[in-house]
């Protein structure tokens, strides 16, 4: 009978983890005891514990049976595929409270820091396997400056994009596609004091002029010089009132126009549609809506700010590109949080070492023309995150522990394979007149 050696646990690895833990600004026993993800202590006996167990099956991407092998080769459980499975479903209120105060400490930071902040919206879509549609969406809030997420939600294929899922305060600057150029929208931010800096449809956002007449905006994009930027005041009426607000626009390239309209067509003939004429001259152009004040802000300023909306748009690819936040493997609805968020609260535990990292050596983060490159180093911070996490088992534990790991390892017993390798050994071993086969040698 084999003897399993005691895992010997490795001082670097559990630093590290101890480092990670204190990351995350609430007391990990006393918030699993409230939200209830850990309840009867068996096998998983501390939160800890429990958001390991998380952060494997999320962050390494690894399926519920060999997390739960895992989980008894570093003595975290003797757990199976199922028992995994229930542990996890439970963390997912847990999970949204790690990450809510997290977030609300980084809000606390940034304004501490910068009093008013410019706030990037937008969201992205994230689709179940086998799925060909939407199932999830993931909403981000993106702090400029401090080049930050401070904004996190997660919704079904029904949430929509509107910019009062996240928190700001007086005098912050919110920068959205068309997507949040709504009236309502815009009436909820400036009835709050904020800003906004928000790209429109010429469909979904009427205007007026101070009379109260309908605003002509095609007429008045017309009008407007070759690619140099303009702006006129115009008025919305939204549900919290009527506002002021200045319409920027300018031409945009030809080469970029043609290629607008092509797209147009495209995804009109996919529907079976002719485009609207309005939408193929829409396309010729860039027009937002702003209330920064004119006195601090040019029409030009305005339009360099909204470019820079595409910041949030690479947050997005390296979440999806380098976390596998769009390789969701769960189809069921808890199973699929738990897979997103951890990989969100992963994100968000990165980004804090990233912090002490600047804090530590500044002028790598600083430069003009050669800054550190947030892919490689998110890359880079991920495989040490993912050692921490995984921690080291030796292959001479692996293999004193073999005998227990039939439930992981082999072949559940609902399939009814049968094993060729032990039917090809036992044919040729009757062809040969043996007995039996045994196992190939390698000498």
């Amino acid at each position: 009978m084999n003897t399993i050696t005691e895992l010997q646990s490795h001082p670097l690895v559990d630093k590290d983890w101890e480092e990670v833990l204190s990351i995350i600004p609430v007391d990990l026993e006393q918030s699993a005891r409230e939200s209830k993800a850990l309840q009867r202590r068996r096998e998983i006996k501390r939160a800890s514990d429990l958001l390991r167990l998380v952060l494997a099956y999320s962050l390494c991407d690894w399926p519920l049976r060999l997390v739960g092998m895992w989980a008894f080769l570093i003595n975290l459980g003797h757990l199976s595929d199922v028992a995994v499975m229930k542990r996890l479903k439970k963390t997912v209120s847990w999970l949204q409270k790690l990450i809510g105060a997290m977030l609300q400490a980084r809000r606390e930071d940034l304004a501490a820091i910068h009093p008013v902040r410019v706030h990037i919206v937008d969201g992205s879509c994230i689709s179940e396997p086998g799925s060909t549609g939407t199932d999830w969406r993931l909403h981000l809030s993106w702090d400029l400056d401090g080049q930050r997420v401070d904004g996190i939600e997660i919704t079904d294929a029904g949430g929509g994009e509107t910019l009062t899922r996240s928190q700001g305060q007086p005098g912050d600057i919110w920068l959205g596609d068309r997507g949040y150029g709504r009236r309502g929208e815009v009436g909820a931010v400036l009835k709050d004091g904020g800003h906004v800096v928000l790209r429109i449809g010429w469909a979904t956002f009427p205007m007026e002029e101070e009379d109260g007449r309908s605003f002509d905006l095609f007429a008045w994009l017309r009008s407007l010089p070759a690619q140099a930027p303009a702006e006129r005041q115009v008025w919305v009426s939204t549900p919290q009132g009527r506002f002021s607000l200045r319409l920027v626009a300018q031409r945009l390239p030809q080469e970029v126009v043609e290629k607008a309209r092509r797209r147009i067509h495209r995804r009109a003939k996919r529907k079976g549609r002719t485009p609207d004429k309005r939408t193929l001259e829409a396309a010729g152009y860039i027009f937002l809506v702003t209330s920064l004040p004119v006195d601090q802000w040019t029409a030009a300023q305005i339009l360099s700010l909204y470019r820079l909306r595409w910041q949030v748009e690479l947050v997005f690819k390296r979440l999806k590109s380098i976390l596998d936040l769009n390789r969701l493997r769960a189809k069921g609805s808890e199973l699929a949080q738990v897979y997103l968020l951890g990989k969100l609260l992963a994100a968000l535990i990165l980004e804090a070492r990233t912090d002490s990292a600047v804090q530590r050596h500044p002028e790598l983060f600083t430069q003009v023309q050669r800054p550190v490159s947030l892919w490689r180093w998110m890359a880079t911070g991920k495989e040490f995150l993912y050692a921490t996490v995984r921690g080291y088992v030796s292959w001479g534990r692996f293999l004193d522990c073999l005998p227990h790991l039939e439930r992981y390892l082999c072949i559940s017993v609902r399939h009814k394979r049968q094993n060729q390798t032990v039917i090809a050994r036992t044919l040729l071993g009757r062809v040969l007149g043996q007995q039996a086969l045994g196992p190939p040698s390698l000498s």
